[in-house]
C-alpha cells in the first residue's frame, strides 16, 4: 500500500528510487541490445554531400536508410547487396521471400556475421510475399558487418547485406614520372566527406604514414571536401611503389592504392640508343659489302685485262714466229735455185 501523505518514506522505496536514479543516465543514452543495436549517439559526425555541393548537416539527427532483397525459394542464386553507410544511421533491412508455401509455415531469423540475432524475426505478409524486416541503429564500427536473413525450408534460402563505408576512387593505371619531377596523387569519394585523410607509402608489406610536415617533400593541395591531393616533389627512383590514401569515418576506414613509377632520364634514351646502334651496324654492313663488291669487280676487270694482254702478246709472238718461218722458207728456196 502507498504511504499516506506526509508519512516518512520507507527504506525499501528509498532503495528503489536510488536504483532508478542510478540507471537513468544509461537509459537516456540508449542501452545496447541484440535486436536494435542502439548505442549512444555521438556529438559529431561526418559531412554528407551531394555530387556538386557539400553541406554540413546539424547533428545529432541520424539519417534514415533502407535496403531490400528479393529471395526466391526455387532459385539457388546467391542473393547479396553492398550497403554503403558513411554517417551514423537508422537502417531498415527487408527481405522479400517468394514462396508457394503458406507464410505461417515459414520460419525466418537474422544473423550478424555468424551470430544469430535473438528476437529479430519480425515478418509481414504482402500479397504472396513474406517480408522479414529488421531495424538497426548503426553508430559505431562494431555495427559494420554482414547481416543475413535466413528462411528455413527443405533448402534454406538466405539474403545478405554487407555494410561498408564509402569507397575511394583512384587511378588504376600507374603514374609514370622521372627523377627530380613533381607528381600529384589524387583520391576521391563520390558522396561523403570523411573526418580525415591519411597518406601512406608502402615499404614491402608495411605501410608507413607520410610526414606531411616536410613541406620541401610533401604538400596537401587545396581541393574539394570529398577528395585529397598529395604533391610529391623532387622525385627519386627509390620512391617508386604503391601509395595508399585512407579516409577515416566514424564507422570505419576506407583505403585505395595508387602506383607510382619513377624513371631515370636514361630510360627513355635506351630505345633511341638501341635504334642508333642498329642503324650504325646496318650502314657499316652495307659499306663493307659495297667495298667487297667493288674490289671483286676490280679484280675481275684486272683479270680480263691480263688475259687480253697475254692474248695480244701471244698473237704478236705467233706473228713474229710465222714471219720468221716465211723468211726462212724463202731463203731456203733462193739457195736451192
Amino acid at each position: 500500500m502507498p504511504s499516506p501523505p506526509g508519512a516518512p518514506r520507507s527504506p525499501v522505496w528509498l532503495g528503489l528510487l536510488l536504483l532508478l536514479s542510478a540507471a537513468a543516465p544509461g537509459l537516456s543514452k540508449g542501452a545496447s541490445t541484440d535486436a536494435d543495436f542502439a548505442t549512444q549517439v555521438p556529438t559529431e559526425g561526418t559531412i554528407e554531400m551531394g555530387e556538386e555541393n557539400a553541406t554540413i548537416p546539424s547533428y545529432p539527427e541520424l539519417i534514415s536508410m533502407e535496403a531490400t532483397l528479393l529471395i526466391i525459394e526455387i532459385s539457388d542464386a546467391i542473393v547479396e547487396q553492398n550497403v554503403t553507410i558513411g554517417n551514423p544511421a537508422i537502417i531498415e533491412l527487408k527481405c522479400n521471400f517468394s514462396s508457394t508455401r503458406n507464410p505461417q509455415f515459414v520460419y525466418v531469423y537474422w544473423k550478424k556475421d555468424k551470430d544469430q540475432i535473438k528476437g529479430s524475426s519480425k515478418v509481414r505478409v504482402i500479397g504472396n510475399i513474406l517480408q522479414a524486416y529488421i531495424r538497426l541503429m548503426v553508430t559505431s564500427k562494431m555495427h559494420m558487418a554482414s547481416y543475413s536473413c535466413i528462411f528455413e525450408g527443405i533448402k534454406d534460402r538466405k539474403g545478405t547485406f554487407h555494410f561498408k563505408v564509402p569507397e575511394i576512387y583512384a587511378k588504376e593505371k600507374p603514374l609514370v614520372n622521372y627523377e627530380r619531377d613533381t607528381v600529384v596523387l589524387t583520391c576521391k569519394i563520390k558522396t561523403y566527406v570523411p573526418l580525415e585523410w591519411i597518406w601512406y607509402a608502402s615499404n614491402e608489406s608495411e605501410k608507413i604514414p607520410l610526414d606531411i610536415t616536410k613541406k620541401s617533400k610533401y604538400e596537401i593541395l587545396p581541393s574539394n571536401h570529398n577528395e585529397t591531393k598529395l604533391q610529391i616533389k623532387n622525385l627519386q627512383s627509390t620512391e617508386s611503389g604503391p601509395y595508399w590514401c585512407q579516409a577515416v569515418f566514424l564507422l570505419g576506414e576506407s583505403e585505395a592504392k595508387q602506383n607510382l613509377r619513377v624513371l631515370s632520364y636514361l630510360v627513355p634514351l635506351k630505345p633511341f640508343l638501341v635504334v642508333t646502334a642498329e642503324v650504325v651496324i646496318l650502314l657499316t654492313g652495307i659499306f663493307l659489302f659495297e667495298i667487297y663488291t667493288k674490289r671483286k669487280q676490280i679484280s675481275s676487270e684486272n683479270g680480263k685485262d691480263f688475259e687480253q694482254a697475254e692474248q695480244l702478246r701471244s698473237e704478236d709472238v705467233n706473228g713474229v714466229h710465222k714471219y720468221n718461218q716465211k723468211t726462212r722458207h724463202r731463203k731456203s728456196e733462193v739457195s736451192l735455185n
